[in-house]
């Protein structure tokens, strides 16, 4: 009996290891969306995407996904979308469709962070923005988390050769958004296609 406790604790050690092994850094400098796109990290992040579950963005995250993330889209064409919503019974996954106009595309945004399990979305502050030659926006994204924690953001959508690149970074609004809301905002300046 205490070989098989012992087995069963190396064991979850094992699978406890391999588990941080895809998380993985991403130092600063450049990094590779996907499909042609990339970014400049002006610090380093440590890379979520892999636990993550998502198909077409990537996740950052400095202190830990729950401390703050900034996501990275590659294009997105019509039928694609930012996340799958964490409760499939009480979310639908918000999906991205060519034809939205600026105000749907900042909706489609908000609906991704709902679906992320926050509530109370809130957008605000659209202004335009000009990323790597093209014109897009960038607002203020306000929420709460379930327990009733405030959550800020920054969202951004560019539209380029018939693609959407979003980027969102969310934090909690008490310290972790203002700590690392520099390094978010550079990087979400220097995304290419």
């Amino acid at each position: 009996m205490k070989k098989s406790i012992v087995s069963l604790a190396v064991l979850g050690a094992a699978l406890a290891l391999s588990a941080c092994e895809t998380v993985t850094l991403a130092p600063a400098g450049p990094y590779a969306v996907g499909a042609g796109s990339g970014a400049t990290l002006s610090r380093a992040w440590s890379d979520f995407t892999p636990i993550s579950g998502l198909k077409k963005v990537r996740m950052l995250s400095i202190d830990g996904p729950l401390l703050n993330r900034l996501y990275l889209s590659e294009g997105l064409v019509t039928g694609d979308y930012i996340v799958q919503p964490t409760n499939r019974r009480e979310a639908t996954t918000p999906i991205y469709d060519a034809s939205m106009s600026v105000t749907e595309q900042v909706e489609f945004v908000a609906n991704s962070v709902t679906a992320m399990s926050y509530e109370r979305v809130a957008t605000s502050g659209v202004r335009p923005v000009q990323v790597n030659g093209q014109r897009g926006v960038r607002f203020d994204i306000e929420a709460a988390t379930k327990e009733g924690l405030v959550i800020k953001g920054l969202g951004q959508a560019v539209k380029a050769d018939e693609k959407l690149y979003v980027a969102i970074y969310i934090a909690p609004g008490e310290h972790y958004f203002a700590e690392s809301r520099a390094a978010a905002e550079a990087t979400m300046d220097s995304v290419t296609f």
